[in-house]
């Protein structure tokens, strides 16, 4: 018999931890670390939130190996609620006592050897200490999985005389000893390193076996030595010697295991003796006024609820996208729940449910709400809680909507459960199940509901709030509208005598002023780029692209602007233009725009003799993309490594100003308009280069 999921499997923790746990979680001085700290401690707890924050549903791009880590990434809030509802459920679980017995042995075990190998982990300068702390945490996690599944069959299993005796009747009985599943189960944890696993699989082997191996695997099996007999009669077994450490070391080693033992338990409230250390039968000898006032702290503090969701919301449930995540991290982290799916009213066409899938961003799949034969359907429609099993139809074949939504959360089974709170249905969460889980889920059903009808509240909230802010925002877009209006025409008046103005001082210039005639136009050009500007601005919409040659376009504005910018100090400009114009898919005034930035960073990139050098290529193969390429250098100082990583973010400049690195944006987001690209380069001689691509072929992407 070989479990195949960890899903639904809730393993127990000691009430003692629990207990100080929920004083944790209601002082509101308590930090992040304080809960990790206890949390750390405890392979229940410690695998539930490993296996949460890994899943796919939280889709976090590193591996995370600690509780302290999970519990920094999903914040203190949601973790909080995660130890709350795991100390509800196991208090209307109602432990009977062999089962009490066994966490409470089972913990303190786990945690002599997580100490012991850690601290002779730190002996051997083993690497990774943390691999060492967790590989004895973990040690026998197989024994947890067995008697949360199979607690009645494990209670022979548990009195037996020997290790041995004990994996032989695993066998007999399972088909798989403990080493071996707990394992198997950790081996699911991509994120923790595969050495755990094996120090896990190998712990009981004998010395001889051992010698050669991963040093992990020999540093666990000595600590589950000394911590078996450590956590039954309080000190080392005489008669045993380590193959790693020498005995100086290994006494050191004992004194700083019991101390840090021993404040644990005056942490509990567990009186010891002077050089006393922490055993099980100490640990279990109040269980039952432990287990009594910790139904109490969670009676007297009103914790019967599953979770509130303004709590924990880390981003607004705003979407049913956001809603299907939100209900699955929080079904993972509090139910150990990975397989579910949300139906809601579609929002174009309410006569169907939209299928949501935690790994599409949109709806997968639509089904009618006259559906009347689908029984998820029917849990929508009527507002209840159903099993769909579509093999126990006996007599008719089961709707192809029911059949396709089980396949798609990989199961046979499935149990919808409406997002209702009186009234108000939004829609409903289907969780994929196996056969032999059923019992199990059937058991959560209760919490599950209580929590959904929270995760109801919320979204209605939510849905209130974001109508209202939709109509302010028209309103305010409105008045800014009308605003806009009002200065565009403001400014057509001063840019219509300016123009004028142009045209006269032309008139009255020498008839064969050739240069002049050139550069009058070009200030009429720039003139009509401003009008151009603003009214897109007001138009509050993109210019089509048009094709324009590119060393046309360089040499016409360049020398202008330079002229504008430099204030009187002379600049020189070098050309290195190719021979070959390269017509380009872009906006005169866009690329006049990019070209006005750049030019102002090279003059301005050197207070004397200062000098931008300008060449083009028509053709460049990218990655399969023609671009055409223009670079503008200067003889500057160039821009160092450190801003040099955010060279083109706001505020990041070589320059002082109020404005800083505000035009190399500007430059990089009209480039990403039009698919074109800038980077930076250092010039051999010094200063700084931007080189600028511009695709030859341009397909304009509606936003």
């Amino acid at each position: 018999m070989i479990i195949e999921s960890m899903e639904l499997v809730r393993l127990p923790s000691p009430p003692h931890l629990l207990s100080k746990l929920l004083d944790v979680c209601h002082d509101p001085d308590s930090s992040i670390g304080d809960l990790a700290k206890l949390v750390s401690t405890d392979a229940a707890l410690t695998s539930q939130l490993l296996m949460a924050v890994n899943s796919d549903v939280f889709a976090i791009n590193q591996p995370v190996n600690t509780a302290e880590q999970a519990i920094d990434l999903l914040g203190h809030e949601l973790v909080k609620t995660m130890v709350l509802t795991s100390s509800i459920q196991q208090l209307f679980a109602g432990l009977i006592n062999t089962r009490k017995q066994f966490v409470c042995n089972a913990w303190l075990d786990s945690l002599y050897c997580a100490v012991f190998a850690e601290d002779i982990a730190r002996v051997l300068n083993y690497e990774h200490l943390q691999d060492a702390y967790m590989a004895g945490l973990l040690h026998d996690f197989g024994q947890f999985v067995f008697d949360a599944k199979f607690h009645e069959q494990y209670i022979d299993v548990l009195d037996s005389k020997s290790e041995d005796e004990a994996i032989n009747k695993e066998v007999s009985k399972f088909g798989i000893s403990h080493t071996e599943l707990g394992a198997c189960v950790i081996e699911q944890w991509s994120s923790l390193s595969p050495a755990i696993a094996d120090a896990a699989r190998f712990h009981h082997e004998e010395e001889a076996q051992l010698k050669g191996c991963d040093i992990l695997c020999q540093i666990v099996a000595e600590a589950s030595q000394i911590a078996w007999y450590w956590s039954r009669f309080g000190k080392a077994d005489p008669k045993w010697s380590s193959q790693l450490i020498d005995d100086r070391e290994l006494k050191k080693i004992y004194v700083h295991v019991q101390d840090r033992i021993s404040l644990m338990a005056a942490n509990f409230g567990i009186s010891l003796t002077k050089n006393r250390s922490l055993t099980q039968d100490l640990f279990a000898r109040d269980i039952e006024k432990e287990t009594i006032r910790f139904a109490r702290k969670i009676r007297d503090a009103s914790l019967i609820r599953v979770v509130n969701p303004e709590e924990t919301m880390a981003a607004p449930i705003d979407s049913p996208r956001s809603l299907l995540l939100k209900v699955a991290q929080e079904m993972q982290l509090l139910f150990s729940i990975s397989d579910l799916a949300l139906l809601i009213p579609d929002s174009a066409d309410p006569g169907f449910l939209s299928l949501y899938e935690v790994k599409y961003a949109q709806p997968v799949s639509k089904f009618s709400i006259d559906n009347n034969n689908g029984q998820i359907i029917r849990s929508y429609v009527e507002k209840r809680s159903l099993w769909i099993e579509p093999e126990k139809r006996r007599n008719q074949i089961a709707p192809i909507s029911d059949r396709q939504i089980i396949r798609r959360l990989n199961h046979d089974i499935a149990f919808s459960l409406p997002l209702a709170n009186e009234d108000h249905v939004i829609g409903v969460v289907v969780i994929g199940s196996s056969k032999e889980q059923k019992n199990a889920l059937d058991k959560f059903s209760k919490f599950i509901a209580s929590y959904l009808k929270n995760t109801v509240d919320t979204w209605l909230k939510n849905t209130k709030v974001l109508e209202k802010q939709l109509f302010e925002d028209d309103m305010k877009k409105e008045q800014e509208q009308k605003d806009v209006d009002k200065l565009v025409h403001e400014i057509g008046n001063p840019l219509s005598v300016i123009g004028n103005y142009i045209d006269i001082i032309k008139a009255n210039s020498p008839a064969d002023g050739a240069k002049n005639n050139k550069e009058f136009r070009i200030l009429k050009e720039e003139l009509q780029r401003i009008v151009n500007i603003v009214s897109s601005f007001r138009d509050a919409k993109n210019s089509d692209a048009q094709r324009i040659f590119l060393n046309d376009e360089l040499a016409a504005c360049i020398p202008l602007y330079v002229r504008s910018i430099s204030k009187g100090r002379e600049v020189k400009i070098t050309w290195n233009l190719d021979e070959s114009d390269a017509e380009i898919d872009i906006t005169s005034d866009s690329l006049r725009q990019i070209v006005l930035n750049l030019v102002k960073n090279a003059v301005e990139a050197k207070t004397v003799d200062a000098e931008i050098i300008v060449s083009s290529r028509h053709f460049v193969n990218i990655d399969g993309i023609a671009f055409a390429q223009f670079v503008i250098a200067d003889r500057g100082r160039g821009v160092d490594a450190a801003t040099r990583q955010h060279l083109f973010v706001a505020s990041t400049s070589t320059k002082r100003g109020t404005n800083r690195g505000l035009g190399l944006t500007v430059v990089a987001e009209i480039l990403s308009n039009f698919n074109g690209h800038i980077k930076y380069m250092e010039n051999e001689g010094g200063g700084a280069s931007f080189e600028v691509l511009v695709p030859l072929q341009f397909e304009k992407h509606d936003n």
